[in-house]
């Protein structure tokens, strides 16, 4: 009778490692380090430093150990002397262009609102920021065909940058506030152009932003719908423009200018109309309608002025209602409420055109006809 053989025992499961404890916070050379996420596989944390600003200094990956053998030092840059509000926004951004947490797209943000405040007061002394440079901020940048909302960022930028100073102890301290202000659109961005304004703003204009602008007054579209626009929207044999906004796809006859503009571009490519670098933006078109309105001395308007436009006179030819909301891509309650601009012009037409004001024609009563309302006594 045969003998099994006796199997080996198995090797007992080695325990599985504990986890490193998280290492705790320790500053040093002026920095504070703490652990954000860890560890990796190589039994790294990932620390970051602060500097005693709160500003993060580094990040990066190291255990406790070599941290503390290394005593990493970051040696500050001088900073030039500040005198000028030039000089206070190159620090400013200097130091926000260390932040790891800032997004790119801001920090370009505020690069281009810096740089429209030093061309507006470059030499101005950092000393005397206050209410009074505020003022002289705004005036400037009116003039320059900035929207409210807009001075009211480039207000806060440099009120940002000037308390950043301070905490610094690059400048003494002041009181500096830019109170929230609802900004309410002035009367002139609500205003409603002719057909001659229209015409006469376009011609002032160059370039793409000629185009888009000759696109908006011939169509009425948002200026959303055209600066996205992509030559495969031109459809040269069915004769439409196809737009799409917010409220879903529609076409638009092309006709008359509107076909002659676009036909050179109708290669049914999918390449967008608009190629320049940052296209026909609608904060671009803005700016350049106020800033061509403002040049030639008339009343400024806006991209929804030439909806507006358009509305109008979509309705004073006669159509529909229903069709003209389908044309625009609007609801009819919606257009008329928001869109549609009486004038007097349009109230004496429609007064001509229903022949109100006139006698009805109603043949006089003859003499001792009707009823006799005495009663004899």
């Amino acid at each position: 009778m045969s003998k099994t053989a006796a199997k080996a025992p198995a090797p007992a499961s080695e325990p599985a490692a504990k986890p490193s404890p998280r290492p705790k916070p320790f500053n040093t050379q002026g920095l504070a380090y703490s652990v954000v996420r860890g560890p990796n596989e190589a039994g790294a944390w990932y620390w970051r430093a602060r500097g005693p600003d709160g500003a993060v200094a580094w990040t990066g990956w190291a255990t406790r150990e070599e941290l503390i053998r290394t005593y990493r030092v970051f040696e500050p840059v001088p900073a030039p002397s500040l005198q000028t509000i030039q000089d206070l926004l190159t620090l400013w951004l200097a130091a926000r262009a260390n932040d790891p947490q800032l997004r790119a797209s801001t920090m370009e943000t505020y690069t281009k609102h810096a740089r429209r405040i030093v061309d507006a007061m470059a030499d101005d002394p950092a000393s005397s920021v206050g209410s009074e440079t505020m003022d002289r901020l705004h005036t400037a940048l009116v003039k320059r065909g900035l929207s409210p909302t807009g001075i009211q960022h480039h207000k806060r930028v440099l009120a940002t940058a000037t308390r950043w100073a301070i905490a610094e102890g690059l400048l003494t301290p002041r009181v500096l506030t830019v109170p929230h202000v609802r900004v309410i659109i002035p009367a002139t961005r609500n205003h409603t152009p002719s057909e001659a304004e229209a015409a006469a703003v376009i011609v002032a204009m160059t370039g793409e932003d000629r185009f888009a602008v000759s696109i908006l007054a011939a169509t009425g579209a948002r200026v959303s719908e055209v600066t996205e626009l992509r030559r495969s929207a031109i459809d040269l044999r069915g004769g439409w423009l196809h737009l799409d906004g917010k409220t879903g796809p529609r076409k638009f006859p092309l006709v008359g200018e509107l076909r002659a503009l676009l036909a050179p571009y109708a290669d049914g490519s999918d390449a967008r109309l608009f190629t320049r670098k940052g296209r026909a933006a609608p904060a671009r078109i803005h700016h350049q309608l106020v800033v061509t309105c403002t040049r030639l001395g008339q009343t400024v308007f806006t991209s929804h002025g030439l909806r507006r436009m358009v509305v109008n006179r979509i309705l004073r030819s006669g159509m529909d209602i229903k069709t003209a909301a389908e044309l625009m891509g609007h609801s009819p309650c919606v257009m008329l409420s928001h869109y549609r601009r009486v004038t007097q012009e349009d109230r004496n037409a429609g007064v001509a055109k229903a022949g109100l004001g006139e006698a009805l024609g109603v043949p006089a009563l003859a003499s001792g006809s009707g009823h006799s309302f005495g009663h004899n006594s």
